[in-house]
């Protein structure tokens, strides 16, 4: 089985998301717990499980849809990081592109 690591900022998310959760439905604060399991555990035995289309489009960036929430991780074939974890309904933050500044030519 491959380790699944959570990066600082998945888990951060992870606590605050609960920590809400907990203050409205202890039921639904354990079910997110629970599902993140659930899904650790698929991504130890099949690393592929994601989706690598609705990911940033990086070398072995998958998503893994979890109930409401989108797990972004990486699949480097020793271990896998789950360097975000956010609402489904949430907007993927992409750095900015500045139409006006051009990929540079070379030139």
């Amino acid at each position: 089985m491959i380790p699944v690591r959570l990066s600082r900022n998945a888990a951060n998310y992870l606590r605050r998301e609960t920590e809400y959760l907990r203050r409205r439905n202890v039921a639904a604060a354990r079910g997110l717990v629970d599902a993140i399991k659930e899904a650790r555990l698929l991504l130890q035995t099949f690393p592929e499980a994601g989706n690598q289309a609705h990911a940033l489009q990086l070398a072995g960036n998958r998503v893994l849809v979890v109930g409401d929430y989108l797990i972004e991780y990486t699949s480097g074939g020793t271990h896998i990081d789950i360097t975000s974890i956010r609402h489904g309904r949430t907007a993927l933050q992409v750095p900015p592109v500045d139409a006006a500044d051009p990929p540079d030519a070379g030139g």
